[in-house]
């Protein structure tokens, strides 16, 4: 990646990867937004953000992204939701969050954005369940999530999203140890038609500031933020088996990174690495699978 950040948010729009936001080298919060071909395995950079912003809730949808939620630089949680326009490379807002959160996740399911957990403008670590409909610009609230927690991750199988990880202490004071100690290993499954939550078996692993990306029913789960620093850790949730299981560990251990899947594919990008360094690394997990 051209501008090394952590705390990214992706995308896969027109079969490109779409990075957003986040902050560089001394916590520098970015506008930035670079988009990767994966075809030609080239980088370049589109229209920033209305204002810098990370730890946002990034989807998209019918040809457009959808970014909402967020940190600016103040550290202060937003609740404005930003729309990009790839045909005319623009941003224009949409509907303002009900709830102001930062460190949340943010999930497309049947043309519905849902906005899930984060850390509130108290810096209240909160299971908030928002969704956004496109076709009338409105928010809704849904049923909240059984276990609040912040910098989780999530992915959508079978148009239920599994939201896995993430940590309990709010952002009000740095306290990097104490972050890590209050990691989560929660594993907790989303019904849109029912408005209801499951809890399923945890991750092997307590992490937060983790990322997620998925391939037909299964689940991967790399990175975060250790007591030491951080996880390398990649583990696999068979969501039709309901097992969890460990997988190659990533060549570059890191937290606030972002993965992307594209052509079963699953490109690993960005972060920081444990001496507090934030990078633009790119690498390519194959799972079984599809290796080759």
């Amino acid at each position: 990646m051209p501008k090394p950040r952590e705390e990214i948010s992706g995308t896969v729009l027109n079969d490109e990867i779409y990075i957003v936001g986040g902050s560089a080298d001394a916590n520098k919060i970015t506008d930035y937004v670079d988009v990767y071909d994966p075809k030609t395995d080239q980088w370049k950079s589109v229209t920033s953000l209305p204002e810098p912003r990370d730890h946002i809730g990034l989807s998209s949808y019918n040809g457009t992204i959808y970014a909402v939620g967020g940190f600016d630089v103040k550290d202060r949680p937003s609740n404005e939701l930003l729309v990009y326009n790839p045909q005319t490379k623009k941003w224009s807002y949409g509907a303002a969050m009900p709830t102001s959160r930062g460190a949340l996740v943010a999930e497309f399911i049947d043309g519905i954005l849902y906005a899930v957990g984060g850390v509130d403008a108290s810096h209240n670590v909160v299971s908030t369940v928002e969704a956004y409909d496109p076709r009338t610009n409105k928010w809704s609230t849904k049923t909240s999530m059984p276990s609040p927690r912040h910098h989780l991750t999530s992915e959508v199988v079978d148009g239920k999203p599994y939201v896995i990880g993430g940590r309990l202490l709010g952002n009000g004071i740095p306290r990097p140890i104490a972050e890590a100690l209050s990691n989560l290993n929660d594993n907790e499954m989303y019904d849109p038609e029912h408005d209801s939550w499951k809890i399923l078996p945890p991750m092997p692993s307590k992490r937060s500031g983790l990322t997620s990306a998925s391939i037909n029913s299964t689940i991967y789960v790399f990175g975060g933020q250790s007591i030491n620093g951080t996880f390398s850790n990649n583990e696999r949730y068979d969501t039709a088996a309901i097992v969890w299981s460990s997988e190659v560990s990533m060549p570059t251990s890191r937290l606030g990174l972002v993965v992307v899947t594209a052509d079963d594919k699953i490109y690993v990008i960005g972060g920081k690495l444990g001496n507090d360094k934030v990078t633009g690394v790119n690498e390519i997990f194959l799972p079984a699978t599809t290796a080759r």
